[in-house]
C-alpha cells in the first residue's frame, strides 16, 4: 500500500487473507509511517516518499490505497518523472508496474484519474492493464470521517497477462457531458465514457 497513512486498508484485512500474505507499505510522514510499524509489526513498513522507492517490475499480487490527490507533478522519481505525470497518476502508473501479470491495482482517487480531458496517464494504464471496473462516490462519501467533499472513485484494474489482448479500451476516453452542478443548476463537463455507459 503506497502512501498507507497508518495502514488503514491492512487493518480492514480479513484476518485469515492477512495471515497468508506478505504486506508492505510506504508512508512519506515519519509520525503516521511510525505508528504503522507500531500496528503492523511483521509488515514491511517503508518511510519514504513513494517517488524514491524501489520495486521489481511484477513484484506484487495486489497494489491497494488512496493516493492523494494533487495537481503537482512528479518530476523527481528516476523512472516515472520523465512521463510528467500529476501526484495520483505518478501512483497509478508506478503502481500498475509493481503488480505481477493477473495481478489488481485497486485505488481510491478523484473523479480526475477518469475524467480529465487529457488521456496520457489512462493511456499508460491500457497499455498494461484492463480495467474491471470503477464505481463513482457521492460527492459527500467522505464528509463525515474525513471533513471533505470531493468526487471520489474507486478503480480496479487487472495487469494483463503476457500475450494477453487488451479488453475494451472505452475507459481511456472521456465525453463531454451536461451535468448537475451543487446549485442545482447544469454545467458541461469531461466524464469518462465508461462512466458514460455505466452510470
Amino acid at each position: 500500500e503506497p502512501s498507507m497513512g497508518i495502514g488503514n486498508f491492512f487493518g480492514m484485512m480479513p484476518r485469515d487473507m492477512m495471515e497468508r500474505s506478505q504486506l508492505t507499505g510506504i508512508e512519506m510522514e515519519s509520525l503516521t509511517g511510525g505508528m504503522a510499524k507500531m500496528l503492523y509489526p511483521d509488515a514491511n513498513i517503508q518511510i519514504k516518499p513513494y517517488q524514491d522507492s524501489k520495486t521489481s517490475d511484477g513484484f506484487y499480487d495486489l497494489v491497494i490505497g488512496n493516493p492523494p490527490f494533487s495537481g503537482t507533478v512528479i518530476r523527481s522519481d528516476p523512472e516515472y518523472g520523465k512521463l510528467g505525470f500529476v501526484l495520483h497518476d505518478f501512483f497509478f502508473a508506478k503502481s500498475i508496474d509493481a503488480v505481477r501479470p493477473g495481478g489488481m491495482l485497486m485505488f481510491v482517487t478523484s473523479a480526475g484519474t477518469m475524467n480529465k480531458v487529457g488521456s496520457e496517464a489512462r493511456q499508460y494504464l491500457a497499455d498494461r492493464a484492463d480495467l474491471v471496473g470503477a464505481v463513482r462516490l457521492a460527492g459527500d462519501a467522505f464528509k463525515e470521517n474525513a471533513g471533505t467533499e470531493v468526487t471520489t472513485d474507486i478503480v480496479v484494474l487487472r495487469k494483463r497477462l503476457p500475450g494477453e489482448a487488451p479488453g475494451n479500451m472505452d475507459w481511456v476516453e472521456t465525453v463531454n457531458k451536461e451535468l448537475p452542478n451543487r446549485d442545482g443548476g447544469k454545467t458541461t463537463g469531461s466524464v469518462s465514457r465508461y462512466f458514460e455507459q455505466h452510470p
